[in-house]
């Protein structure tokens, strides 16, 4: 197993704080140039506050979902375990349950935050699809405990981490009881009531979501975050539910090395969560299976690439085998790497001079694998990681406009006393106000005749909470995409 420790690296930078984001269908020229420039030192902060910026606005804001409302009793059990002796005044947000497909980002009225109210978005531009990519995706930020634990000092952010305790269950009960077909396996549903063909790539996200909630329901750290979860939910409610997807994973299993990688995570945290031996090892084993198809990946998308990068770090780290963490450094070597263009910022999956585009689900690969292998690569890659995701992380995101407007207005005070707006907010960046539309991901950015250009203005909920849940900020040398170590120690192999 690699040595490269996660924890050792990340004590090493200087955390200065940084925010990603995007203008709002702003044409930019490549290489455009700019004083501010995110580093080593300050991107993971800016990827936790891109992150928290788009959950933020799909289940809290903008009305992008089922509505559902707080029962006074869980009201009370919120406030208590965020620190509160005196009850505050109940915040006006219309918070969803079930996510919706996706939508227009524009706000539906002038927007002032102070008023979260007013943030949210025009209803006659959602898609009411209930789709189990979004509901999982959305699930797994939520039921991600370093995101909960980094910028969460005060007692209003933590009242807001708790209140989406009740939104977890509620997206767990959607799929338990809503998307899944009469084959037991987890598909879209139209506003109609017709369910959509089953895809492989949504039974695994499944599977890792509904294992993070029992994970955080079991897990014995002492903080504020899982001291609720222990307290609120019983995991034995949600282990069916589990059982259900793996059995999905099972049969109709993943074919694409993107898919594949996918598995091993959420078979990976299956295992930890299963009370059931024997599922436990028929898990280990299908992630092994998984891991060895992704040592044969020869010509293949970016997507597909990346993440098979970070399926074999992930690999070597649940199954104690360095073999993948070898094939994880010779694909990054001799796949990601050729592919790198210093002049546009970016890995360019064709010739350059052509036309391409990054979608969330492009850059969350990337990421993936650019953290994969700064933390757990070798150490002569991870030097090269380094200096390519900081980079990367603001062409897409802020130069080519994928994140649409800035979250400097959702950064508390608290935290701007400490750092200049700067290291928040790029300058280039317009402020959603004035944009008039809300910071998260665009459906799509297109480079062609050596400009970035938002192609697809909309929000598409699964792809967008995708790239929000590998973007991340390592809290005490722990990151949410990464198996927990506390409990791979412990894992019977």
């Amino acid at each position: 197993m690699t040595t490269h420790i996660l924890g050792s690296r990340f004590a090493r930078l200087v955390v200065v704080g940084a925010l990603a984001s995007g203008a709002a269908i702003v044409q930019a020229a490549a290489g455009e140039p700019g004083a501010f420039r995110y580093d080593a030192s300050n991107v993971d902060v800016a990827a936790h506050w891109a992150a928290r910026a788009t959950l933020a606005n799909a289940v809290m804001f903008s009305g992008l979902g089922e509505p559902i409302v707080m029962s006074a009793s869980e009201w009370d059990d919120v406030l208590r375990h965020a620190g509160y002796v005196t009850r505050p005044p109940t915040p006006g947000l219309p918070m969803v349950g079930g996510v919706y497909a996706g939508g227009d980002p524009r706000f539906a009225a002038e927007p002032d935050f102070g008023k979260l109210e007013t943030l949210r978005w025009d209803q006659a531009s959602f898609d009411r699809t209930l789709d189990p990519g979004a509901q999982a995706w959305a699930l797994i930020k939520i039921t991600s405990p370093e995101f909960h634990l980094n910028f969460h000092e005060s007692k209003d952010d933590k009242r807001i981490a708790l209140m989406m305790l009740s939104q977890a269950q509620a997206q767990a009960g959607v799929l338990e009881e809503r998307l899944r077909n009469a084959d037991g396996r987890f598909a879209a549903l139209s506003p109609e009531g017709r369910f959509a063909e089953p895809k492989p790539a949504d039974q695994p996200a499944v599977l890792w979501s509904v294992s993070n909630l029992i994970l955080a329901a079991t897990s014995e750290r002492d903080d504020y975050w899982h001291g609720a979860y222990r307290d609120l939910v019983d995991p034995d409610d949600w282990r069916e539910l589990a059982d259900a997807a793996f059995a999905a994973v099972q049969g109709l299993p993943p074919k694409t090395p993107a898919e594949r990688a996918i598995a091993i995570e959420a078979l990976g945290r299956f295992a930890l969560a299963t009370g059931d031996a024997e599922r436990r090892d028929e898990a280990l084993r299908l992630a092994r299976d998984h891991a060895d198809a992704l040592t044969d990946v020869q010509e293949a998308s970016l997507e597909d690439t990346a993440l098979a990068v970070y399926g074999l770090v992930e690999a070597d780290r649940l199954l104690a085998d360095a073999a993948y963490a070898d094939a994880a450094a010779e694909l990054f070597k001799t796949r990601l790497l050729p592919r790198w263009n210093d002049d546009i910022g970016a890995f360019v999956p064709d010739e350059v001079g052509t036309s391409f585009a990054y979608t969330p689900r492009t850059l969350g690969a990337l990421v993936a694998a650019l953290n994969a292998t700064r933390w757990y690569g070798p150490a002569e890659l991870a030097k090269e990681a380094d200096r390519f995701y900081p980079a990367l992380f603001e062409t897409i995101l802020v130069r080519a406009g994928l994140l649409r407007s800035s979250p400097l207005p959702l950064v508390a005070a608290e935290y701007r006393e400490e750092r200049p707006d700067a290291h928040f907010a790029h300058p280039a960046l317009p402020a959603p106000e004035s944009a008039g539309v809300a910071p998260v991901f665009a459906g799509e950015v297109r480079y062609e005749d050596s400009a970035w250009r938002v192609s697809d203005p909309l929000f598409c909920t699964a792809d967008a909470m995708f790239l929000a849940n590998m973007l991340v900020m390592p809290h005490e040398g722990l990151a949410d995409p990464f198996l927990p170590e506390d409990g791979l120690a412990s894992l019977s192999r």
